[in-house]
């Protein structure tokens, strides 16, 4: 278990969580820990798999929206935010915020 406080960072091994001698105030830390559900921060690793799922998640969803928009550009039909997020299957909330960077 890996914990951060403050600029430090403290490894406890599985090993050592299962260990009785363990002085007091760790263990109290622990126990501490434990109770308020403590989780340590993801890995460097698994923060930048969740980035570029994100970054694609996000390119896909404004091809959606660009799509959308050209098709009713082609239709000749009115440009609105409900009719985009429709056609490009988003929520409305989500074209609305595309639409108002462009």
């Amino acid at each position: 278990m890996k914990f951060q406080i403050g600029n430090y960072t403290i490894t406890i091994e599985k090993k050592a969580l299962e260990d009785t001698g363990l002085p007091q105030e760790v263990q109290e830390a622990l126990q501490t820990l434990a109770k308020y559900g403590y989780t340590p921060p993801p890995s460097e690793k698994k923060r930048e798999s969740a980035q570029r799922a994100r970054t694609i998640l996000q390119q896909r969803t404004k091809e959606k929206i660009q799509n959308a928009i050209n098709l009713l550009q082609m239709e000749g039909k009115e440009i609105t935010p409900y009719r985009v997020a429709k056609e490009a299957g988003v929520s409305y909330n989500t074209a609305r915020k595309y639409l108002e960077q462009k």
